[in-house]
């Protein structure tokens, strides 16, 4: 339910981006055996020996998403990286399906907000010549009209079949009302009519732009020996050249003042249940009250013993299901709060959620409560991360944002240093002003 609930485009890049910030303890380290090298061109190539799993695991992660495209052609990220699977100069869509399996290879192209990637899964046997095929789709991709008007209407179908869910049609009108003219108030798929105005052209040439190799991080983490494979990656890469003066250009950054009133939007749709979100402004996904954030959340409303589903819905009986989000982002970001149930509860429902929010605000939490989520977060984090994959998606995305990828090492320290106080002062900070969208009968 919740992946359907954050609208994600590609599961295992949503699950990795959104995990970056639950880190490991500092006995354990992801890092201590990376190797960067920095080409001339910007582009950034890390690289992990990792003999444990009989793969190897390639991230290449794009600094372009969906936030970036360009007005009046929202979606236009999302296409772009759905088309590179639509044939090359070399290979027919068909072929490059055929050549994979036959290889036992996983090829896969994601978009999300704030990035863009192309995954590699293969064995060490076949890493080579899959590697050849993941080169001749970024360097060679032809964007064939008629795969690209078939992925355009796929696109189309997608997004409008969204709104047919009500968890769906919520959070759309949520974000809309909350981010206002960001880009962030449209999911990835784009728009209605952004998806209408792009021409297959815009998608080759958005391509260019994406690629550039100041744009670019490439991770690769698995069974290899890094004195064979990085003049491979050398040769592969050495020769991208930045600048782009084409068109479409990226949209321009955006402003954005977080909400200074409480808003409300109520949505008529013929449902037995009433659906309800809350949401606030929170800190960026770098912010240094990020951590007192996620632990306020994951209290909040992260799991069977989160305060909303104790309080709401066990002890109250006031709704079906009841949750939290902390949607982090690089950018403006928000935590949200969902709940399900009956109409005539809806009143009830808000006010015990609103009484949860000052809650935090004047109690904060126990040091033995943060503990707590610290470990669960730790423990969380080193499961999901278990994969090459996983392993090399986070290293990419932590180096391409700024921090470094030593920073994947670090970030514990974050949750080890949040305080009683820093959850009250997160609270006051944040826990002003509310949006709300209600979807009832």
């Amino acid at each position: 339910m919740r992946m359907r609930f954050r609208l994600a485009i590609a599961a295992l890049l949503v699950l990795v981006l959104a995990c970056g910030s639950a880190l490991a303890s500092v006995q354990f380290s992801y890092t201590d055996d990376v190797q960067k090298v920095v080409l001339e061109s910007g582009l950034t190539l890390l690289l992990k020996e990792n003999p444990a799993f009989d793969i190897i695991a390639v991230g290449l992660l794009s600094g372009i998403g969906s936030v970036h495209d360009p007005e009046g052609l929202e979606g236009l990220t999302y296409l772009t990286q759905r088309n590179l699977l639509s044939g090359t100069t070399n290979r027919t869509a068909q072929e490059l399906v055929i050549e994979l399996e036959s290889l036992g290879s996983q090829l896969q192209t994601a978009a999300s907000y704030d990035y863009s990637a192309i995954m590699l899964q293969s064995t060490p046997a076949s890493f080579e010549a899959s590697f050849a095929v993941l080169m001749d789709l970024i360097n060679n991709s032809t964007f064939p009209e008629r795969e690209f008007e078939r992925e355009r209407s796929l696109s189309q179908s997608t997004l409008g079949s969204l709104t047919d869910d009500p968890m769906n049609a919520i959070v759309l009108g949520y974000l809309e009302l909350f981010y206002g003219e960001h880009p962030y108030k449209l999911s990835p798929y784009g728009s209605p009519i952004g998806l209408t105005n792009i021409r297959r052209e815009d998608t080759e040439n958005w391509h260019t732009y994406m690629y550039q190799p100041e744009h670019i991080v490439v991770a690769v983490v698995g069974n290899f020996d890094t004195a064979e494979l990085l003049p491979l990656l050398k040769t592969s890469f050495g020769d991208w050249q930045n600048g782009y003066d084409k068109q479409p250009m990226p949209r321009e950054e955006v402003d954005f003042v977080y909400p200074a009133e409480d808003r409300e939007l109520v949505i008529n749709i013929p449902t037995e249940a009433a659906f309800l979100i809350m949401g606030y402004p929170a800190p960026a996904s770098f912010d240094q009250d990020s951590a007192s954030m996620a632990v306020i959340n994951s209290i909040l409303g992260e799991g069977m013993s989160s305060r909303l589903f104790t309080e709401i819905r066990d002890k109250r009986g006031l709704a079906y299901t009841a949750m939290s989000q902390y949607d982090e982002r690089l950018g403006p970001s928000n935590l949200l709060i969902f709940l399900a149930t009956h109409p005539q509860n809806v009143d009830q429902a808000r006010n015990q959620v609103l009484a949860e929010m000052k809650r935090f605000a004047d109690e904060g939490l126990t040091e033995a409560e943060i503990a707590h989520i610290a470990t669960q977060k730790r423990g969380l984090y080193i499961i999901q991360n278990e994969t090459n994959l996983n392993q090399a998606l986070m290293l990419a995305m932590t180096e391409l944002t700024g921090r470094g990828y030593q920073w994947v090492d670090d970030y514990m320290s974050f949750f080890d240093n949040v305080t009683p106080e820093d959850i009250k002062e997160t609270a006051q900070k944040y826990f002003q002003h509310y949006t709300e969208v209600l979807i009832i009968p």
